[in-house]
């Protein structure tokens, strides 16, 4: 009796309102007024009843139309919320908020007659948890449906435009849960949308859905999961020759002139390749996004679902598919001479780098438990030779030793490890050797590896072997002897620039190049010459082609011709070595000595004929060094290291 006295008050009152509103506006009300005048006379009948009931409260009584009070007014706030009503709560049950309810049913599995009854209150009240949160559902720990937001636009009008949007993967994998493979942009113009339902259309067979898929889920752009279901027989619906699978139950607030992306994600049965599904085809079907604009109008799109589409690949589970790839590392040792004095004989050097390398793990982690790999060297069996060798983990000999192995011929095989490379990383090795019995002649040692699950044994996470072992690194030559100078370069590589015509006349320019070498001398004394030395001139200036010149000028990368004039020009810091002779200099043994080399190329030589056009290069190619117990040598382990290349100046 009372809530019927209270319909009739509510009747009367918002009769009063819009008589009153229209009374004093002479046609200029607007709906938002008439609502606010509405909702102020409603707050006093809700006074009148004794006492209002707040969003998160539970609803107590039957609510159908005409009915009104503080619970209409609580469903309507938890309605709006959800996005399933449109307008401002009024407190009264008319022909929209029973519109509301029968789409809030539908999407809770519910009868959807709009009669707000015992059912209904069962269901609403126990979702209210300290707020009003109408439909949304728990699996596997992930909450499916919701709110995302309400729609601030009542009464107005508005569009939905749908596009594709791009999905990175192709494939998906037997047992992945969440696979993207299909994403399209919902657009709102003129009004907020809510998105409220997603139409897919999954082919005229049901072999995807029923032996491919598991689950379907659509997520919005925070990774929100909106709505969720599983695929069979129950949930796919055949129209005509198609089969359709439908996403309800949530409400996705795009704002007023923005876009929203959607993703459609996949669950993947586990024996889905072995049933035959290896690629399949998802597609919005024909006006298969549904939203509500501001105004309670249903928008659909796009018109043709085929705009949103995937075709994607069914591949075995990824630990089957798990795979090992190696490549050289940039920390990779250059070419080198190496003096080799340790040890009591002065002819050992322990833990020599010969090669780092990566090791990139993809699909699963995996397990590497032996690596088998090359270690040569071109010295007889009277020249030095690699006691030893190493697998050390990380680039350098510092890191962690993860076998030890003696060479069998030329191979060393590091077993009994159980060194983990985690999904999509990567990981450096050094392979490194004990050098013994080096001699005054120079060795040439090196080491490889190349990927197959031959020489790279390693196990998946489910401890089934790794099959797919694929690339292969392999070092520079490290070349060995007991005495004799080793050089590196300061400051890094030649810095070649274009200077002032110089030389000849008719040049128009010239290029210059700077560098400093430093030299250290190694087991004994070593001695150079400077540019006049004709025995051993440190850098001797040498200018023909083919002919062991000491600095190569590139045209393109390959050797320039014709020869061109040159000049070249050291400084020896006097301080630091002794005389030794004329035109030559001594560096005591353990001693070292920066040297700076200036080199000039004019660009005419001395016969007036011209350079040809074009970017050149500078290659250090030999140095020239003499020793007491080796007699003249040339150190020529730069001669293709891009390390002594200098940068590249447009000439003439």
């Amino acid at each position: 009796m009372i809530r019927t006295k209270i319909a009739r008050a509510s009747g009367l009152a918002i009769g009063a309102a819009m008589a009153l509103g229209f009374a004093s506006q002479a046609g200029a009300v607007t709906i938002a007024d008439l609502q606010a005048q509405i909702a102020a006379l409603m707050a006093q009948l809700q006074s009148l009843q004794g006492g209002s009931v707040s969003n998160g409260a539970a609803i107590t009584s039957d609510l159908t139309v005409g009915s009104s009070g503080a619970q209409v007014t609580a469903l309507q706030n938890a309605l709006i919320a959800q996005g399933y009503l449109h307008v401002s709560a009024t407190g009264y049950f008319g022909s929209l908020t029973k519109a509301a309810v029968m789409a809030w049913q539908s999407a809770a599995g519910l009868p959807s007659t709009g009669f707000f009854g015992p059912l209904s209150r069962a269901r609403f009240n126990g979702s209210v948890t300290g707020g009003t949160t109408v439909g949304g559902t728990t699996t596997g720990g992930t909450t499916v449906g919701g709110v995302t937001g309400s729609i601030t636009t009542p009464g107005a009008e508005g569009t939905l435009s749908i596009t594709a949007a791009p999905v990175s993967n192709s494939t998906v994998y037997e047992g992945d849960q969440n696979d993207a493979v299909l994403a399209f942009n919902a657009k709102a113009t003129g009004s907020d949308l809510a998105i409220q339902r997603v139409k897919l259309n999954l082919g005229t067979a049901t072999t995807l859905y029923n032996k491919g898929l598991s689950r379907v889920s659509l997520v919005d752009d925070q990774g929100r999961v909106l709505a969720q279901s599983d695929t069979n027989s129950t949930t796919v619906i055949k129209d005509g020759t198609t089969y359709y699978l439908t996403l309800s139950g949530f409400s996705s607030i795009v704002p007023k002139g923005t876009q929203r992306t959607y993703t459609i994600k996949v669950g993947v049965r586990d024996n889905a390749v072995a049933d035959g599904v290896t690629s399949g085809t998802i597609l919005l079907a024909d006006n298969g996004v549904r939203a509500v604009d501001g105004a309670g109008i249903d928008l659909y799109g796009p018109s043709t679902g085929s705009t949103v589409t995937k075709t994607f690949t069914v591949s075995a589970s990824l630990t089957d598919s798990a795979s090992l790839t190696v490549s050289a590392d940039s920390a990779n040792p250059r070419g080198a001479e190496v003096v080799a004095s340790n040890g009591a004989s002065n002819n050992e050097l322990d833990k020599l780098a010969l090669l780092t390398f990566d090791i990139a793990a993809d699909k699963d982690d995996v397990t590497i438990t032996d690596l088998t790999a090359s270690v040569t060297g071109t010295a007889p069996s009277t020249g030095a030779t690699a006691s030893s060798t190493y697998l050390i983990a990380g680039a350098g000999t510092t890191g962690q030793v993860l076998a030890s192995a003696s060479l069998s011929g030329s191979t060393a095989t590091f077993s009994n490890m159980s060194y983990t490379i985690p999904k999509g990383t990567t990981r450096s090795f050094t392979i490194a050797a004990d050098i013994r019995s080096a001699r005054t002649t120079q060795d040439t040692f090196t080491a490889s590896v190349t990927g197959n699950s031959t020489n790279i044994v390693a196990t998946n996470s489910a401890g089934d072997t790794v099959t797919t072992v694929t690339g292969s690194a392999t070092g520079n030559n490290q070349l060995v002897r007991s005495v004799g100078p080793v050089f590196a370069l300061v400051g890094g590589s030649p810095v070649a620039t274009r200077i002032a015509p110089a030389g000849f006349s008719g040049a128009t320019s010239s290029a210059a190049v700077h560098f400093v070498v430093r030299m250290t001398a190694v087991g004994t004394a070593v001695e150079f010459g400077d540019t006049s030395s004709t025995t051993f001139a440190f850098i001797d200036g040498d200018n023909t082609i083919g002919g062991g010149q000491s600095i190569n000028p590139l045209l393109g990368g390959s050797a320039a011709t014709p020869a061109v004039s040159s000049s070249t020009a050291l400084t020896i810091d006097t301080s630091k070595v002794a005389s030794g002779g004329s035109n030559s200099y001594i560096l005591a043994k353990g001693n070292s000595i920066d040297i700076p080399v200036d080199y000039v190329m004019y660009t005419k030589t001395s016969a007036g004929a011209d350079v040809t056009s074009g970017v050149y290069q500078f290659q250090v190619a030999r140095i020239n060094w003499l020793t007491s117990v080796t007699g003249r040598q040339a150190s020529t382990f730069m001669a293709t290291d891009t390390l002594w290349r200098s940068n590249g100046v447009s000439l003439p």
